[in-house]
């Protein structure tokens, strides 16, 4: 009886023995986090540190709303949200003009963000059938 029983007991740290093995030899948490796969059909692209992605993908929103904007039917604010960014504001001081061929809007626009409220004075002008290009677009 007691020789099956040291059986058992040297089968059981045999197998638990065997099994630590195999977690110890698996990859570590940095292996099985990141992916270092390269692949050549995508070329990446160095950040640059004078331009803010967010601010840019703001932009576009900001020059989309000011060139689709119905100036006939307005109220004078126009809201305005980036669900990329999650930054939103309000387009305010609209006012057209047209230079040569193109039209011009100034305006204002606020943006609310994580880091706070902002203003903005910008200017965005037709540079093409239906194309609109943001000229101006800084900080007040």
């Amino acid at each position: 009886m007691r020789s099956v029983l040291r059986y058992k007991v040297v089968l059981l740290l045999a197998l638990t023995g065997g099994l630590g093995g195999c977690v110890v030899a698996g990859p570590g948490v940095e292996e099985t986090l990141l992916d270092p796969t390269i692949t050549g059909s995508v070329e990446p692209q160095a950040a640059s540190p004078d331009i803010d992605p967010d601010t840019d993908s703001d932009r576009r929103i900001v020059r989309n709303a000011v060139s689709a904007l119905d100036l006939d039917r307005g109220t004078g604010r126009y809201p305005w949200s980036n669900p990329e960014t999650g930054s939103s504001g309000v387009i305010t001081a609209l006012s057209q003009e047209k230079q040569g061929d193109s039209i011009c809007r100034s305006f204002e626009a606020s943006r609310q963000r994580f880091d706070g409220i902002a203003l903005y004075a910008g200017r965005a002008c037709t540079v093409g059938a239906g194309e609109w290009a943001l000229i101006e677009f800084g900080k007040r």
